[in-house]
């Protein structure tokens, strides 16, 4: 016999399950050198690390804006985490500091590398470089124990504050997987190099 609250209380249980499938792994971090001298500056350590969604929803502009913060709140953590106090962005190149981007607070990298909330398709979410149609996107960022001179820099300090002032910081984070990072990257990380 067909009972209507069973089949209701399954497709529930389904629907969530495909909702939240993919959302259950932490994204992964990793370090990709050792410690290298920057050209015409302090040495630093190129890093990996991703930044997830909140959960899926229709809106993919709010997706995409807490995943980018998500990306910003992780590469300060591990910044700070790795004993490091600032980080510039790497790549992807449009966020890139080493290339001439010159956002380098959390405020400005919410402003204009996150896309409005209210945005229901992921067109234009990619800001910054940072792909909109996926649950997870990356970042290449190095990490520096004392400011950079040439180059412009984040302050990770100032970056968790912001974002736990403004409540913006999450409570998940991101697994260091050296192994699933390693398996993104077949061929090896080239060192940085400033535009002379």
């Amino acid at each position: 016999m067909f009972s209507k609250s069973l089949f209701v209380s399954g497709s529930l249980s389904l629907l969530a399950i495909l909702t939240l499938s993919g959302c259950g792994s932490a994204p992964y971090a990793a370090g990709l050198s050792s410690e290298l001298p920057m050209p015409n500056d302090v040495p630093g350590k190129i890093f990996y690390v991703e930044g997830k969604e909140a959960w899926r929803s229709p809106s993919g502009g709010y997706n995409a804006k807490t995943r980018n913060i998500h990306i910003l709140q992780n590469t300060a953590d591990l910044t700070l985490s790795e004993g490091y106090r600032y980080f510039s962005f790497e790549r992807p190149i449009e966020l890139s500091n080493f290339d001439g981007n010159m956002i380098n607070t959390a405020k400005e990298f919410i402003d204009k590398c996150t896309p409005s909330e209210g945005q229901i398709l992921d067109i234009g979410n990619a800001r910054c470089g940072l792909n909109g149609t996926a649950m997870k996107a990356s970042v290449l960022f190095v990490a520096f124990k004392e400011a950079p001179k040439t180059i412009l820099s984040y302050d990770a300090k100032e970056v968790k504050a912001y974002l736990q002032e403004n409540k913006l910081y999450r409570e998940d984070s991101y697994e260091v997987n050296e192994e699933a990072v390693a398996k993104l990257f077949q061929k090896q990380t080239k060192i940085p190099q400033k535009k002379q």
